[in-house]
């Protein structure tokens, strides 16, 4: 008998957080003062990916690193950090981004490991002026982050272990695939819907649609945020039971 699970997934880099804006200082006029760069790496951490703000010292990308800056933007004048404009336009930038790094479609992007996060200014660089967004690209591993690969691009599916989805512990986090795990994404499936499904409507079409994109008896499937939704992500990820 197939046991019927469902996970709602989020896209990684959510804000935990309020930002309180702070005014710059008189003459300050350079939204970008202090922006980091597209293609700087860095030895970034999962708990600081979790943070607002990342300031630590870029690294050479010809060694090993967990992140890479794959878009920085300049925010609208009077739009606030904690606000859900800001975070679909941050979801929007930085989603978009990763898929072009990974050289994958919308729906291919989601079979993979890789995962987003995205930083604003520390409080110091928006006192002097500072109103910019900053996309990093990473790649999970349970509760820690991957080194990333010399060639990001994923190219076709199925796609190598070291980019794969998988999902590992008991909080079945998602992880690349080869790394220890339960669960590998076996298909990502476009829903087509006027708006976004409740939690019950995505539990049955996960229970049915992932039923024949599978290959175990026990399965497992996630789906978008609402925000994840709204920018263009609708897939279903259906996750076939492995034995490693």
């Amino acid at each position: 008998m197939t046991r019927r699970l469902g996970t709602s997934a989020a896209l990684i880099g959510f804000l935990a957080t309020a930002l309180t804006s702070i005014a710059p200082s008189a003459g300050a006029a350079d939204p970008l003062f202090q922006a980091p760069v597209v293609g700087q790496c860095s030895d970034m951490s999962r708990a600081e990916l979790d943070l607002p703000s990342y300031g630590e010292a870029a690294v050479d990308c010809g060694g090993p690193h967990t992140a890479l800056v794959t878009a920085v933007a300049t925010l609208p004048e009077g739009l606030a950090y904690d606000s859900a404009d800001f975070t679909e336009l941050a979801v929007r930038t930085c989603y978009d981004a990763q898929r072009e790094a990974a050289g994958a479609s919308k729906l291919g992007v989601r079979l993979t490991a890789y995962a987003i996060g995205y930083f604003v200014p520390t409080a110091e660089q928006q006192a002097a002026g500072a109103r910019w967004l900053r996309c990093d690209l990473v790649l999970l591993g349970g509760t820690e982050l991957l080194p990333l690969p010399g060639r990001l691009d994923v190219g076709k599916f199925p796609y190598k272990s070291t980019v794969s989805r998988c999902l590992t512990g008991q909080d079945f986090a998602v992880t690349a695939c080869s790394e220890k795990h339960t669960y590998r994404a076996t298909a990502a499936i476009k829903i087509k819907a006027k708006r976004y499904p409740k939690e019950k409507a995505w539990k049955r079409l996960g229970t049915d649609r992932c039923r024949s994109a599978t290959t175990s008896r026990t399965y497992r499937f996630s789906w978008p945020s609402k925000v994840d939704w709204k920018v263009g992500d609708r897939a279903l990820v259906c996750y076939t039971q492995t034995k490693k």
